[in-house]
């Protein structure tokens, strides 16, 4: 999947990098490089006992709510496109909230193993895991990233689930959260903009509604079996992002229904492999942490790929969530593959028990 995104990446930004830098190759250079620190990442965490995240997932949590804290201070976060989302350190610009959704996957794994007996107290079984994430969601929101907070808290709900909590407590709190999104949404007004173009695109064609536009007459262009690898025509300045977050319909335009259809089955195959590895775990060596930090990895990650998609056709407002493994990102890139090396390391491992004895 990330050879094809490097491929993709290429196609759709080869005149556009050329237009804006003089260099057709600068972004595929770019995204090169993230994939080999990408590799090296997985390399990493996959020979880390995966039962030390949950030794450094409270430490990590706290380190992550101050890194986010700094993206809110001008001058150290910066700015692009209306959203302080980003950092630079010594050059290199990295993404905070992409390290937040992992280590809160990391985090709820934690506390449901350290309350698994528990879940059904409503301060041990609701509070317990979630009210140390929302400072850290409260920090992704402010950026603002509506995007990440609403992806983390519904794998957090998801796992919780599971994990066995409740369904009064879950549900009233998935109500609770739902009614808080609501609220965000119509005191927002470019949230509101986004929701009523999802609505109806076709109400401004050449302003709000453009992006989704242009990505639905790219997916309708590529018909069945597309318009050929780089031929496509969104690309060429109609359709904004097309390496990035619309690189989905690039693939649909290019390589048609038989890419999307293939680049779906793999998506689909990663979650099946991923909860599959989870399943074991807790099968086969009675493993509750490597369940749930497994489960939530190919979950978040899943979803993400699936809310990306449902966006680029038009079937959900725009998120600002790049398609995992495949859009042009770096940060997003380089904590991907580090997480699938968790997944790995699940994989591999032997028999534990010390974290549900404390």
């Amino acid at each position: 999947m990330v050879c094809f995104g490097l491929l993709m990446v290429y196609s759709a930004s080869y005149i556009f990098a050329e237009e804006r830098t003089g260099d057709g190759y600068t972004y595929i250079k770019k995204q090169l490089f993230y994939a080999f620190l990408g590799g090296l990442a997985l390399i990493f965490s996959s020979r880390i006992p995966h039962q030390k995240w949950y030794q450094w997932s409270k430490l990590l949590l706290f380190l992550v709510i101050g890194i986010l804290i700094l993206v809110m201070i001008p001058g150290v976060g910066l700015k692009s496109g209306g959203a302080q989302r980003w950092i630079s350190l010594a050059g290199i610009r990295f993404q905070p909230a992409e390290i937040a959704k992992l280590v809160g996957v990391m985090f709820v794994a934690r506390q449901l193993v350290r309350h698994q007996k528990e879940l059904h107290d409503f301060r041990k079984g609701i509070i317990a895991p979630v009210a140390m994430l929302l400072p850290m969601m409260a920090l992704l929101l402010m950026q603002p990233d509506f995007g990440s907070t609403v992806l983390l808290a519904g794998t957090t709900f998801i796992l919780m689930f599971v994990a066995g909590v409740r369904a009064l407590y879950l549900f009233g709190g998935l109500f609770g959260g739902l009614g808080a999104a609501a609220l965000l949404i119509v005191t927002s007004p470019y949230r509101m903009a986004r929701v009523m173009t999802f609505i109806d695109p076709w109400r401004d064609p050449a302003g709000k509604g453009f992006q989704v536009i242009q990505s639905m007459l790219g997916l309708s262009n590529g018909s069945l079996m597309g318009q050929g690898l780089g031929n496509g025509k969104e690309k060429l300045f109609f359709l904004p992002e097309a390496h990035n977050d619309f690189i989905f319909a690039v693939i649909g335009e290019e390589l048609g229904f038989v890419g999307v259809a293939a680049v779906i089955a793999a998506y689909i195959f990663f979650i099946y492999r991923g909860l599959k590895i989870s399943w074991n775990a807790l099968q086969l060596r009675q493993d509750r942490f490597g369940f749930y930090m497994g489960s939530g990895i190919s979950l978040i990650l899943g979803l993400q790929a699936f809310i990306n998609m449902a966006v680029v056709m038009g079937l959900l407002p725009t998120k600002g969530l790049t398609l995992p493994f495949i859009s042009y990102g770096g940060s997003a890139l380089t904590l991907n593959l580090f997480a699938i090396g968790i997944l790995y390391s699940i994989s591999k491992s032997n028999r534990g028990h010390f974290y549900e004895s404390e």
